[in-house]
Order: structure tokens, then sequence, then C-alpha cells
């Protein structure tokens, strides 16, 4: 959804310049990212590989702006030792790397920043340090796992503020209390690459799909137990999970205890253009979300609105921002939290009921159809960043700030 927006701003003549906190190294990418015209600047992440251009970088600005510097590594400093971790120092110092040595000569007025933990630390510090104004995307995790002061203090600072869910929004602007505009942007998608076909192949059994990091807050024990109720029940089914993560082996493990092997597979990641062809196949998209002890949780799952776009009807749980894109009964099932029993009752409804599944099928392509078209979606966003970008204008021309 980030380089969908990237795409989508360059589009409507923004000029990019995309600073990355760390460098993947990975060798997949995205199908989607030769299409970016944006420069990308990597920033250092590792402190020790990378401990002479920020200690220099760090330097050469306190030499330059010795007041400034100082008040904002005493409060980065005070905020590490409160918290009792060194991410926020480490912040600081990438954010003055940002500032001396990566943003002179760019031309770059005013810094956006995507997910209000790490990223907009150091859009906060840099623009601190630099008065370069910011603002930033809040999306799920990001906002509830880090502390509501901290976050209270981002807010205040950034010049607007985009969220993915009006649930995000809500406790947002709680936070903010009237000194920052919250835009709630669906991240929305490109409805052109997602064509449900005209009819889905007939199998003997049904196809049950979920998609996600095999992570603790997308739910999939949950979902492996309710699936285990399915076969005890005697439905006939088999079941494809899209992902890797740390719980793959605890997947398996439950998989193989339950009997479920034949019926259940694990594929890991795939590219979009496969997941596509693989939606094209299935009877049911089914997605277990749920709130973790520490606060992290999901906002509405792209893959979710992916799958409503096919017309694959989806079951889900009543977290977050998911009620905002599935309503129950009319394009999709909603059930609690961590109950693997309704989640398994769910699922067997829909495949017992294959002309009412098919119907919230294609009551879900409307609903994306309506609320989720990326280039409808990024309007607001692109006409911030104009806002913001004439207002600095403005007051550099008339010397305020």
């Amino acid at each position: 959804f980030v380089l969908r927006e990237i795409l989508l701003l360059e589009e409507r003549r923004h000029s990019l310049h995309i600073f990355a906190m760390r460098h993947p190294r990975e060798s997949r990418v995205h199908e989607m990212v030769s299409r970016v015209r944006a420069r990308v600047t990597y920033v250092p992440d590792h402190v020790y590989e990378h401990l002479g251009a920020l200690t220099g970088a760090n330097l050469r600005l306190w030499l330059r702006r010795p007041g400034r510097y100082g008040s904002a590594l005493w409060h980065a400093s005070v905020r590490s030792l409160r918290e009792r971790r060194v991410a926020t120092l480490k912040r600081f110092f990438q954010a003055a790397y940002l500032v001396e040595a990566a943003l002179p000569g760019t031309g770059v007025t005013h810094l956006h920043a995507h997910f209000c933990h790490d990223p907009t630390t150091v859009a906060f510090f840099a623009s601190w340090l630099s008065g370069i104004p910011y603002s930033f995307s809040a999306h799920a995790k990001d906002i509830y796992t880090q502390p509501e002061d901290v976050l209270r203090e981002k807010l205040h600072g950034a010049r607007f503020v985009t969220t993915c869910t009006d649930y995000n929004r809500a406790h947002l602007e709680r936070c903010a209390d009237g000194s920052t505009p919250i835009l709630r942007c669906y991240h929305g998608m490109d409805l052109d690459a997602f064509t449900p076909p005209a009819e889905r192949p007939r199998g003997k059994e049904a196809h049950i799909l979920s998609v996600g990091r095999l992570v603790a807050k997308k739910g999939f024990p949950i979902l492996v137990d309710a699936l285990g109720m399915l076969h005890e029940r005697g439905h006939r089914f088999r079941c494809t999970i899209v992902g890797g993560g740390p719980l793959e082996a605890t997947l398996r493990s439950r998989i193989a205890a339950l009997g479920l092997e034949p019926r259940v597979t694990l594929l890991g990641p795939m590219a979009q253009g496969e997941l596509i062809e693989l939606y094209r196949s299935v009877d049911l998209f089914a997605l277990a979300c749920e709130v973790q002890g520490d606060g992290d949780r999901d906002g509405i799952p792209n893959v979710l609105i992916e799958a409503m776009a096919m017309a694959i009807p989806v079951v889900s749980t009543r977290v977050s921002g998911i009620p905002e894109c599935v309503a129950h009964g009319v394009n999709g099932l909603l059930v609690p939290e961590k109950d693997a029993q309704a989640l398994a009752e769910a699922m067997a409804s829909l495949l017992g009921h294959p002309e009412q599944a098919r119907q919230l099928g294609r009551a879900g392509r409307r609903r994306v159809e309506k609320d989720f078209h990326a280039a409808r979606n990024v309007e607001p966003i692109a006409a911030a960043l104009w806002g913001a970008i004439e207002g600095e204008r403005s007051e550099a021309q008339y010397g305020v700030g």
C-alpha cells in the first residue's frame, strides 16, 4: 500500500525523494517497484557497521547548530532513559545524518513518514534539527504499541496526519486533542488488477484461503483449530495458508496434531501476481485477526480487501477497522476474536450455503468498488501534501515561523 501510494502521488506531479531507514537486501521485490521514479537514499541503520558516517554527520551538525542539536539530543536521551530502550537515541542519530548528509541538495521542503513509530521518530527529530515541517501516516501496530505521551508529542508537531481507518482516526483525534488535522484515507487498491473470474472452478471439496504474516495478531492458530472442527464435523475442504513468519513451526505442529496435514498447506510468501491467480480458484477467504496484550493489532488487512475485490466470500473478526470494510451478513461474516468455534460455524455456514456465499462475495466486490479505490483515496493525501508545501512557502515568504 505504501508503494501504491508513492506511484499515485508521482502520477499527481508530486516530486518525491525516498529516504529508506533500512536497506532490505531482499532477492524478491514487488513487480511495481520498477515503476517508481523517485530517487532512493538509504539512511544507515546498523550503528556499528556505519559508525563513521553516523558519527561524522552528527559531529558536523553539532558544530553547525550546537543549540538546536544539544536540545534535541537532550530530549532524545531523556526519552530513551524513561523508556529504558536505546531506539530513540538511534533514531535521533539517524535524523541528524538525514539532515546533515542526506537532505542537502535534494530540494526537499517537507518530510512525510509512513508509520508513526520509528519512521516518524526520525521525521520528528529531523524536523527539530532542520526546521523542515513533517507529517505522517499511522496504520496499526505503530499506533497502539508506543507510549501515548510519545504519540501525542508526534501528533502535536505534525502539519497533518493520515490513517487508514475511522477506528484509528478516533483514537488519534483523542490523542491530538484538536492540535492536528487527522485524515482518514483507506489504503485502496488497483481494481483493474483484481478482476473476479466469470466462474470459479467447482471441485469436489471447497478451497479455503488465508493470507498474512505468520504472527500472533493474524490469529492463525485459531484458524487451524477452527479447521480441525470442520474436519471433525465431516466437511470436505482444503485450506491454503500463504505467508511466512515466526509461527510457522508452531502451526505445522498444530496441523499435524489435528490430523490436518492432507488438508491444510502452508505455502510461504507469494508474489502478488501469483496470489491473484490463487484468488481465482478459492471458494472462501478466512482471516482470524486478534488484538494482542501489548496492543498490537491490524487495521484493515489489505488481503481482506483484495479477497473482497475478487468477489470471494470472507469470514473475519470484529477487530479494529475490519467492521468498516466487512458488514456482517451484508458482504461477509464477522465473529468474535479468539473464538475458534464461532469461526468454524461461520465457515461451515458459507460452505453449506454456496448461493448465499456467492451473494456475499458479489456484495464484497461492490463495497470495495465504492470505498477502496486507490486512485480516489489518495486524493486527500495529495491535497494535504500540496497544502502543506504551499503553506510552508507562504510562511517562508512572509517570515512566519
